[in-house]
């Protein structure tokens, strides 16, 4: 049947044949058919509408400008920014003097004004919390060789089997791991992190060489958080997404092993 296109701005059509009514009927089923797909998608957007950080979780910063004026404000109180009268005051705890890496001190001068000496009876400790200069530490490990003086075999030393293969030792190699593992850090990212705090340069792919040891590392300690979790009663989870680091230089196999997920 040929379609019939409904001018709802003109009176309805008085069909005179019954073919007449059965293309009316066929016009008025498709056009409630499109009137109902149009009705579940304002449905939908209405319903994405009124989700916010009260009710899903979605943050505030994402809340709709509805949403936002919606809001109920917090009433005043009447009382002034800041802390309070009576409110006990929190201050970083002192280092002990045994941790403490270097003292200077700073005395009165021995006279006063009115001509007295000015006795020392006390101070007032004042401490300051600081980075030390960095910079990476290197080892060099000379393997030696020689030659028997009868029979000119030749010997060689060899590496003890904790000193490392490649250039990067176990406390760079966490470093790294931390930093791609914890706070999701690029590789790129890592590579100039190490460059400009550390003065290191490594490229792209030893940078994601190095990550294969921590599978190995790393293995018992997961599969304790693992058997923890699942013999806890209740499991928290979280609906934030952390997206595993990439390592691109890595064949398949081994960049499957590099995918390690921190609990």
């Amino acid at each position: 049947m040929e379609r019939l296109d409904l001018d709802l701005s003109r009176p309805p059509p008085l069909p005179g044949t019954v073919e007449e009514c059965h293309r009316v009927i066929e016009a008025l089923w498709r056009a409630l058919g499109e009137f109902q797909q149009i009705q579940a998608r304002v449905e939908e957007l209405e319903e994405q509408l009124a989700l916010g950080s009260d009710n899903s979780s979605q943050p505030p910063s994402q809340d709709s400008t509805k949403k936002r004026a919606e809001r109920k404000g917090k009433r005043p109180t009447g009382r002034k920014k800041g802390a309070q009268v009576g409110h006990p005051r929190h201050e970083r705890a002192l280092v002990p003097a045994e941790a403490v890496d270097e003292v200077r001190h700073y005395f009165p001068h021995g006279r006063c004004e009115c001509g007295g000496s000015v006795a020392v009876r006390g101070f007032r400790p004042h401490q300051v919390f600081d980075l030390p200069e960095i910079r990476y530490r290197v080892v060099e490990h000379r393997v030696y060789e020689g030659r028997c003086g009868w029979c000119g075999q030749k010997h060689q030393g060899r590496l003890p089997d904790e000193v490392p293969r490649g250039q990067m030792g176990p406390g760079l190699v966490a470093w790294i791991g931390l930093m791609t593992g914890r706070y999701h850090l690029s590789l790129r990212e890592v590579e100039a992190l190490l460059e400009e705090q550390w003065g290191l340069r490594f490229s792209l792919g030893a940078i994601s060489q190095s990550q294969i040891p921590l599978q190995a590392w790393l293995g018992p300690v997961y599969n304790q958080i693992g058997e923890a979790v699942r013999k806890a009663l209740i499991a928290h989870a979280d609906e934030t997404r952390h997206y595993p680091p990439y390592y691109p230089h890595l064949p398949p196999s081994h960049r499957n092993q590099c995918l390690i997920r921190f609990l």
